[in-house]
């Protein structure tokens, strides 16, 4: 497979942006509101100590003592639910159990909020009691709108209140005016509203920062993948030309180095007689029997495989004596020529290359080098191909 075969569909991705997976919108969205919710630990604890003022002005405050501590151990399982769930959705784990567990949360973080306006006898405080429904009503709209990401969490919290609340109202035998019901609940769809209209402008800011997230790592992907391409010859993966002149420019390595310049032998028959595609596969083929072949001369020096263009490859091999690189030259030759095992499909496919092998002396140009392994290769073909022939 060409490796610059999906190039230009990763540049098209990249401007086009595929769409983004709902399952990351999400969870922005509910980490951000994890996140608030967290922050807003200062303001629940002021409204707690409010509440806490409210009930010492009552003149019995015993019973209401008693549904302050109620909403307290609500607060507290609440903010444990929501430390679960936001610890469960950054390290992307299972939510569902999560999920449920806030749910079982807000409504009862619903049912304490209403508890705590618990009808007052005459001659309780007008103050306290205003207090008091000033910071309930405050804090159902805060949480409301802090859960507007989680609007199953925030409606159970709002039906739980009204629920609650509604039946103080018809069964307390203190209980003001029925029609009391009407205006809690146009209060209760009134908070929905607003915390939903929030709730699609935080999926809103979400979605954009993942879809910006996601664009940068496209481009990130397709300028690596530039990069890769501007040194790499896209068909085989090799070094190409450029990375040939650039690299040993800045060639500073102290061990003795060897060329190869490997040539396949007959390959303009090969594409003219089982086409151009098949060609490609012995290119590539080849080129990864080169970079194989590499691996097995061990870690004595680093050896760099290039293609030099059409059929044409070149090996620098470094840290090896003339004999060693003599005997390893001979076994690529023989490496390429059993690939026509991978090509019995094409019956009477010939594969095998001549090699030109050459010492490069220190303070050599690469010219040089290059030409006298050329020269060698040549030989090769002219003396029966299929060959190594190192430069006299």
């Amino acid at each position: 497979m060409r490796i610059d075969d999906n190039f230009d569909g990763n540049i098209a991705g990249v401007l086009a942006r595929a769409p983004v997976d709902s399952y990351e919108i999400e969870r922005e969205a509910v980490i951000a509101m994890l996140e608030r919710e967290r922050r807003s630990l200062v303001s629940s604890l002021i409204g707690l100590g409010l509440l806490a003022v409210g009930v010492a002005m009552l003149p019995n405050p015993a019973f209401m003592a008693l549904l302050l501590v109620l909403r307290l151990a609500s607060f507290l399982f609440t903010r444990r639910a929501v430390a679960q769930l936001e610890r469960r959705m950054r390290t992307r784990k299972a939510v569902k159990a999560a999920r449920a567990v806030l749910f079982g949360a807000m409504s009862l973080t619903g049912v304490t909020l209403a508890l705590i306006l618990w009808p007052q006898p005459p001659g309780a405080s007008m103050v306290a009691i205003g207090l008091i429904q000033v910071v309930v009503i405050v804090a159902v709209t805060l949480i409301s709108v802090t859960l507007a990401a989680l609007p199953a969490s925030r409606d159970a919290m709002l039906a739980s209140f009204w629920l609650t609340a509604s039946g103080l109202i018809l069964f307390h035998p203190a209980s003001g005016d029925p029609g009391m019901i009407a205006v809690l609940t146009l209060a209760v769809l009134g908070v929905r509203i607003y915390s939903s209209s929030t709730g699609h402008h935080i999926h809103s800011s979400a979605k954009m920062l993942v879809e910006n997230r996601q664009l940068s790592e496209d481009l990130a992907d397709a300028l690596a993948h530039a990069e890769f391409l501007s040194w790499r010859d896209p068909l085989t993966g090799l070094f190409n030309r450029r990375m040939l002149f650039e690299d040993t420019r800045r060639d500073r390595s102290p061990l003795s180095r060897h060329l190869l310049t490997i040539d396949l032998d007959r390959f303009k028959t090969i594409n003219d007689t089982f086409g151009h595609g098949v060609g490609d596969h012995v290119i590539i083929a080849t080129a990864d029997t080169i970079r194989e072949w590499c691996a097995t001369l061990g870690d004595r020096g680093e050896h760099q495989a290039f293609r030099l263009g059409g059929e044409e490859f070149l090996v620098i091999a470094r840290g090896l004596d003339d004999a060693v690189v003599s005997e390893a030259a001979e076994r690529l030759r023989v490496a390429i020529t059993e690939l026509e095992g991978q090509f019995t499909d094409h019956s009477g496919i010939a594969i095998s290359a001549s090699i030109g092998l050459t010492g490069w002396r220190f303070g050599e140009s690469l010219d040089d080098a290059l030409l006298r392994a050329d020269i060698a290769c040549y030989e090769a073909k002219n003396t029966g191909r299929n060959r190594v022939r190192r430069a006299a």
